[in-house]
């Protein structure tokens, strides 16, 4: 009786663990580059996804099987994630992350595959002249990114900048950058600071 009681507690004790602890480097299942390809220098940026109305566990999950698809040959995506409050969170790269395959979170965090929520996701960013996909009239400037509710087809990412220039951002191949002649919804300003991160517990993803 008493080796099962040390049993149940060590078990215990190991999911709280692996549930809670700061920093935590998680991964899935599928092959990854060697550890010793993880980068070690954070690069300045303010790429942050605001992920609102989902259960942590299922936020968790899906940012797994996006590090799946973009991290088999090469660390492209190093999510971060933290709890703001319930239901609601904030995804960051501290080690930065091209701005497609920002654009690519986007979209996959708000259609997980094989994960069914009614997730609310937006993203903000500062583009450079050198991203894919930006063009003269949204470089060098603050943008919004969502995905607008009447988009059927599920593979855009649309795009405001500050000064309300709206794009549609799409996968296949010639629709990357499609100004719009308004913008989808108009640029608002992120409710939250990359600073009002430092004092929370955090997981990172590989």
């Amino acid at each position: 009786m008493k080796f099962v009681i040390i049993t149940v507690v060590f078990l215990i004790a190991g999911f709280v663990i692996w549930r809670f602890l700061p920093g935590l480097i998680l991964k899935g299942s599928k092959s990854r580059p060697s550890d010793d390809k993880l980068p070690t220098i954070k690069r300045d940026n303010d790429k942050i996804i605001m992920v609102e109305n989902v259960q942590h566990d299922d936020l968790r999950r899906a940012l797994i099987k996006f590090c799946e698809l973009y991290n088999e040959s090469d660390f492209a995506a190093l999510p971060r994630l933290c709890q703001i409050s319930q239901g609601k969170y904030a995804v960051t790269f501290p080690y930065d992350i091209d701005f497609m395959t920002f654009c690519f979170a986007v979209n996959f965090l708000g259609y997980p595959t094989d994960i069914a929520w009614a997730g609310k996701v937006r993203a903000w960013a500062t583009t450079k002249s050198t991203d894919e996909w930006v063009t003269r009239e949204s470089a060098n400037k603050k943008v919004m990114l969502f995905l607008a509710e009447d988009d059927k087809d599920y593979d855009n990412v649309f795009l405001t900048t500050e000064d309300n220039i709206g794009y549609k951002l799409g996968f296949a191949s010639g629709e990357e950058k499609q100004m719009l002649s308004t913008p989808n919804e108009r640029y608002i300003k992120p409710k939250v600071a990359l600073e009002d991160f430092n004092t929370l517990k955090f997981e990172d993803f590989k």
